[in-house]
């Protein structure tokens, strides 16, 4: 899928950008930022006006709650929770009891 995600403030620290700009993703990859490559023809526009685009989030300390509160939520539903907020990798501290 060819994506454009326009007015978005994007942030990247590994390439050093922070600005408003626009995104072209193509085959789940980043083509360009600000204009669009030649023949670029976007199926889906996002105007992400007023928010920030960024690459996944990591959650240092996260919390689930397998073993022993699996009642409350599981390792699938947090991850599902994790996922939909921009969380990509969650690194679990070895505290969990019983």
């Amino acid at each position: 899928m060819r994506l454009h995600i326009k007015n978005g403030h994007v942030v990247d620290p590994a390439n050093s950008v922070d600005r408003i700009t626009d995104l072209f993703i193509a085959a789940g990859r980043i083509v360009a930022l600000d204009k669009a490559p030649d023949g670029f023809a976007a199926e889906r526009v996002i105007d992400a006006s007023g928010l920030i685009v960024a690459p996944g989030l990591v959650d240092l300390a996260a919390r689930l709650r397998e073993p022993g509160h699996e009642h409350k939520a599981t390792i699938a539903s947090e991850t599902r929770a994790a996922a939909s907020a921009g969380i990509t990798t969650l690194c679990l501290p070895p505290d969990t009891e019983p």
